[in-house]
C-alpha cells in the first residue's frame, strides 16, 4: 500500500503548480505557471488569439518524475 504522506526526514517531491485560462469567446485554453493570487473564476489576462479577457478555470500541480 502506498504512503500518502512522507515520513519524517523524507524529502517531498517537487510539484510545480500551473494555471489554466479559458477564453469564453474563442474557447482557447492556455496553460501557464501559477502566479501568487491566482484562483478559479478570477479574470485572467488577454487571449492571444482574439484579445478578449480570459477566465481562470483550473489551478493544479504536477508531480515531477525522477528517473
Amino acid at each position: 500500500m502506498a504512503q500518502m504522506f512522507p515520513s519524517i526526514g523524507e524529502k517531498r517531491p517537487k510539484m510545480p503548480v500551473f494555471t489554466i485560462e479559458d477564453c469564453p469567446s474563442c474557447s482557447t485554453k492556455t496553460k501557464r505557471a501559477f502566479k501568487l493570487g491566482d484562483y478559479v473564476y478570477k479574470e485572467g489576462g488577454e487571449c492571444a488569439k482574439c484579445h478578449s479577457k480570459t477566465l481562470i478555470t483550473m489551478v493544479f500541480a504536477e508531480l515531477i518524475q525522477v528517473k
